[in-house]
């Protein structure tokens, strides 16, 4: 039986470049732990992969700068979606590979999507905005 990815099951389709794909892929083989490529294939799973071009501009998107809600919190997040060797969770650069990023990756604007945190509670986040996509400012290899 495959381990929870703590994403729930109402997570959105998500959309990766070729690009993205390939630098995940490169993540997972040099880390090469069972848990991130777990984590890899649930993403995978769930993903649409297009054309940088083809990427609606209100998704959450790798190096996406979105502005979050999390729910009992009063203040929102202003985090950059990043690779894990980037993720500087005080400066608000959170990896794709956290639970929360994994569930904001391929969320819209104004969704609300749910995951679990490492110690099983349910948490959810609601995208407020997308700041900056790049992909919308047409930075294909951000």
């Amino acid at each position: 039986m495959a381990k929870s990815t703590g994403v729930s099951s109402n997570a959105p389709t998500l959309y990766l470049t070729e690009l993205d794909v390939t630098r995940l892929e490169g993540i997972a083989s040099r880390a090469a732990t069972a848990e991130l490529d777990e984590m890899l294939d649930a993403l995978l799973t769930r993903a649409a992969i297009v054309p940088p071009d083809a990427i609606p501009k209100d998704v959450v998107t790798m190096n996406s700068r979105v502005v979050c809600a999390l729910e009992g919190e009063p203040a929102p997040r202003d985090w950059t979606l990043v690779y894990p060797d980037d993720a500087d969770l005080a400066a608000g650069r959170l990896s794709v590979l956290s639970p929360v990023g994994q569930a904001l990756l391929g969320a819209r604007a104004g969704q609300t999507v749910d995951y679990r945190l490492p110690d099983g509670r349910q948490q959810r986040v609601t995208v407020l905005e997308v700041a900056f996509q790049p992909e919308a400012s047409g930075q294909f290899t951000l």
